[in-house]
């Protein structure tokens, strides 16, 4: 079975290096936002597997991780920062991000992370039942 993923980015070249990585590992992208609030309603709407941000989303990525973090069964949010930034990883985490991938952006080291945080995201759920 193939993994949902909802991306979000500020622009069509990140958007697109991202669609491609995670295509090439086998993802479906369920949809694609440029804005915080349209990422929110795609989330929402596809209730993808998991979702990946970058963190220089208009609207604000940790906004968008916070809304989705909320009770219930939410997907995992993996947020990527090419500049690699201490304070956005803590902030990631405290608005409820599941991961945090620094530096640039590499296909491999994009698909490994989503797939990661998936079989993390589905084990805690297993030990949860």
């Amino acid at each position: 079975m193939q993994r949902r993923v909802v991306i979000a980015a500020s622009g069509s070249g990140v958007l697109g290096a991202i669609r491609r990585a995670l295509a090439a590992a086998g993802f479906v992208v369920a949809a694609e936002a440029v804005d915080a609030r349209s990422a929110f309603a795609a989330v929402a709407r596809e209730r993808p597997d998991a979702v990946v941000f970058d963190s220089d989303l208009p609207g604000g990525a940790l906004v968008a991780a916070a809304a989705i973090a909320t009770p219930g069964d939410p997907p995992p949010v993996l947020v990527l920062d090419e500049g690699g930034t201490d304070p956005r990883l803590r902030a990631a985490e405290l608005a409820g991000a599941s991961g945090y991938l620094s530096g640039p952006l590499d296909g491999d080291r994009l698909a490994d992370a989503v797939v990661d945080l998936l079989r993390t995201t589905d084990s805690h759920r297993r030990e949860e039942k």
